[in-house]
C-alpha cells in the first residue's frame, strides 16, 4: 500500500516536473522510471519469491561482506 503512495506522489512530481523541463527525453525517461519500478514493486508485493531491492542489493553486492 506505501509503494501506491509512493507512485501518487511520484506522478505529480512527473506531472509538475514535465511542464518545467524543455526536453522531452528527460520527461519521458522519468515516466519511464516511474513505470519501471512500480511494477517492480507490485510485482514484489503480489509474488514472496520475487527480489526486493534490498534483496537485490545484497544478492549483488553480499561478496563484499567476505573481504
Amino acid at each position: 500500500m506505501l509503494a501506491l503512495l509512493f507512485l501518487a506522489y511520484a506522478l505529480v512530481e512527473w506531472f509538475i516536473a514535465k511542464n518545467k523541463v524543455k526536453a522531452p527525453r528527460e520527461k519521458w525517461t522519468m515516466l519511464v522510471l516511474i513505470a519501471a519500478f512500480t511494477t517492480w514493486n507490485v510485482i514484489a508485493l503480489y509474488f514472496h519469491e520475487w527480489l526486493t531491492p534490498n534483496h537485490l542489493i545484497i544478492w549483488l553486492f553480499g561478496w563484499l561482506d567476505k573481504l
